[in-house]
Order: C-alpha cells, then structure tokens, then sequence
C-alpha cells in the first residue's frame, strides 16, 4: 500500500542583486527552470562576527550581480 500526502515545497523563483535590485537570472531559466537553487552566476558576499566583536553573533549574506561585486571588489582593492 502507497501512503500519500499532499506537500508544499519552496523552491528558489528568482534571485535579486542586494545592491542594485536587478534579477540575476536570465528570463529564459526563470522560464525553463522550476527551481533556480543551483544557479549559481553571480556573486556571494558572506560575514559572520565572533566572540568579542562589536558585532558579535551577527551574519551577513548579500547576492550580488558581476557589476556590483565588481565595483565592491575595485572599491576594497582601491582601484577605480
């Protein structure tokens, strides 16, 4: 005997650039893909503070398009 049971599952729609707003995902995946979660073309931006910081306990986690994280990776590297 097969047991079933209805079940609602969150999948990944779309990915947002934290920075400028722009969809990092090109219409024609957002079309074919039912699950964006493996998409992975675009930047990661991750912090975690520790014991003794001013911060501590506190994480970051920013999506970024290639131009955002860019302009991030130039402004640390003190480029322009």
């Amino acid at each position: 005997m097969k047991k079933t049971a209805k079940m609602s599952v969150e999948v990944v729609t779309d990915i947002v650039c934290d920075k400028c707003g722009e969809s990092l995902v090109p219409e024609i995946q957002k079309d074919s893909q039912e699950n964006l979660n493996g998409f992975a073309d675009f930047g990661v931006l991750k912090a975690s503070f520790g014991y003794g910081s001013g911060r501590d306990g506190e994480s970051f986690h920013f999506d970024l398009c290639e131009t955002c994280f860019m302009e991030l990776v130039n402004k640390v590297m003190n480029r322009r």
